[in-house]
Formats: structure tokens, sequence, C-alpha cells
């Protein structure tokens, strides 16, 4: 996962970030800000017996935080009034503790088998990275209208960690060795994406922005479904600087099969966003 990251790291080096305004080559851009995230997340696991598999929610039945303000980065570097290329960041990362937990659970991490009970003090860990890399062209423009056309690649980077009174499976008798410390695995999944970004200018001052990107693919043990729109506006404080308002809904899921259990992580970001542009 640290790789795939300093790859991106080094994409942001010769990146940008608003999706109007492309009237001049050679421009840097970058836009920061924030939004509202709720969060569905749920991993496929076991009954102790082995005899059911069912989804382990882990905002239900592990008091993960199911709401947050999150950050958000989008840098873009263009080349000219037609092609450009763009990075952007999401972060959602969450703990918790839970008492003593309802439902007893199995579950296979990294070849190794762990336990919980009922009534048993669990604490989790959820942390989820989303950056996309992409490029945009531009295929129609006039004095009000621009259309862009995209292609790109998410990279979800997932850590889920589960500590506290879990149990360690030492044979197959069944024999559990309590540990204190969390077990952590981690997943990168690439999601291809392709998608339309427009605009359309108000007045000198204001203009209507959009994007909307999907991508689903169902491949052997993996499935991915990714939906990513934005309905919002922009208003120009001045030629280099802009403030833009949009409602936005996120939603990635990632299935990944497994022998005894699947990571089915599906999560949403929706609501209100804000982000500030400067252009270089």
């Amino acid at each position: 996962m640290k790789n795939n990251w300093m790859l991106l790291a080094g994409v942001v080096a010769i990146s940008t970030a608003t999706y109007s305004d492309k009237s001049s080559a050679g421009e840097f851009s970058i836009s920061v800000g924030g939004f509202l995230s709720t969060a569905n997340t749920q991993i496929g696991v076991y009954s102790p017996d082995l005899s059911q598999e069912f989804k382990l929610d882990l905002e239900d039945d592990l008091n993960l935080k199911n709401q947050e303000l999150l950050p958000y980065l989008h840098a873009e570097y263009e080349f000219n009034d037609k092609h450009s290329v763009f990075i952007d960041w999401r972060r959602l990362h969450r703990n918790s503790t839970v008492q003593g937990i309802s439902k007893p659970f199995k579950i296979e991490i990294e070849g190794e088998t762990y336990q919980a009970q009922v009534g048993a003090r669990i604490t989790s860990t959820l942390n989820i990275d989303v950056a996309r890399v992409g490029y945009a062209y531009t295929f129609f423009e006039d004095d009000d209208w621009e259309l862009d056309a995209t292609a790109g690649v998410h990279v979800m980077a997932i850590e889920v960690g589960f500590g506290g009174e879990i149990g360690y499976q030492t044979d197959n008798d069944g024999n559990i060795l309590g540990i204190g410390n969390p077990v952590f695995t981690d997943v990168t999944a690439p999601l291809p994406n392709f998608g339309l970004i427009g605009s359309y200018q108000i007045n000198d001052d204001w203009s209507v922005t959009s994007h909307a990107q999907f991508f689903y693919i169902k491949y052997q043990e993996i499935r991915g479904l990714l939906i990513d729109t934005a309905l919002g506006f922009e208003y120009s404080i001045n030629d280099d600087l802009s403030l833009t308002g949009a409602y936005s809904y996120y939603e990635v899921g990632i299935d990944y099969g497994g022998d005894l259990a699947d990571l089915d992580v599906s999560f949403q970001f929706y609501g209100p966003m804000l982000t500030l542009n400067y252009v270089f």
C-alpha cells in the first residue's frame, strides 16, 4: 500500500484542480475543502462453528461513526485548452470500542483465524483512503458551455483492525489464545472510471458545474462499483481564486471473496461540499 501512495504522490507533483475555466494553457490549479460523509461498511464473517456466513456491520455492530466531516484535495495540470491531468483524494479514518458485542463471529485475516465471543470487548479500526488519477479531454466548448470526457483510476486503500478480547485460533481443536493488540490487514483495490464534466457560465462571476463518473466490474472473486456525481455553483472571487459549493454523492463498493470470509466494503459520501480553488 505504501508504494501505491508514493506513486500517487509523484503524480501530484505534475498534477492539479478545478473542473472549469480551462481557457489558458500550462496552468496549475488546486482545490481544498471538505464534505460530510455517511458510511455504511460491512465485512463478511462466519458463525463460530462456520455453519453460517453473515455480514458484520461495522457501524451498527461495532459502533464506528457513520457520519463525519472529511477533507478533500483536488489538483490539476492543463497542458492546453483540450488536455489536462488531475488527481484528487478523500480520507475516512475511524476507531471505536464496544464493551460487549452481541454477535459472535469468526474471521480469517491474512491466513490466520480469529474469533470473538458474545460479550467480548472489541476495538475496531477502519481506515479508508481513496485517490483518483485521471485524464480529461475537452470535446465541446463555446462562450458559455464546456464539456469534458474523463478516464482514470480510483485507488482505494483499506486498513481493517480488530483487537481487545478477540481470540487467535491456534489449532483445529478450537483452542483460542487471547490477544491485546489490534490485528491489521490492508487491501489496495484499483477501479477504472469513465465520466463527464460540464460547466455553464452564467455571467462573469457565476457558473454552474457538474460531473458524473461510473464504473462496475465483476471478475472472478472481485466485484467493484463506483459512482461519483456532483452539482453546484462556482463563484469567481478574482481571476485566480474561486469558491465552489456543491451537493456531492460518492459511493464505492468492493467485494473481494476469500476461503472463509470476504471483504465486503461499501460506503457513501454525500451531502454539501465546499472547496476553495486557486490557479497558479
